[in-house]
């Protein structure tokens, strides 16, 4: 499955300043259960945490679960402090690991 992941923030900010980070993620967030056409069933493939980080620090985590619709879709804040990337980590039922940065510039 091809992974797809729209991050939206800032590209720079002073120091100090709380900054909104969007992601949008394109995942079919599949709950599983249902039949396959086989005799067997499909199973659960979902997006099952998202993390964060920025300035070697964890600045969000978000546990998923079968209730998550697809595409899930979350905002959060954190204080800009140092010029760095923020680095977004997905793990997958499966153990399927998807990474993606963003730059943020401190001025």
């Amino acid at each position: 499955m091809a992974f797809n992941a729209r991050i939206s923030m800032p590209a720079e900010a002073r120091a100090g300043d709380i900054i909104e980070i969007r992601v949008l993620t394109r995942h079919p967030m599949d709950r599983g259960g249902q039949s396959d056409g086989k005799g067997g069933t499909v199973p659960r493939k979902i997006l099952n945490r998202l993390t964060a980080t920025y300035a070697g620090e964890a600045i969000f985590r978000l546990d998923m679960y079968t209730g998550v619709s697809a595409n899930p879709f979350v905002s959060f804040t954190t204080r800009a402090v140092e010029t760095g990337d923020i680095v977004f980590e997905w793990r997958e039922d499966g153990g399927a690991v998807y990474t993606r940065a963003a730059r943020l510039t401190v001025t």
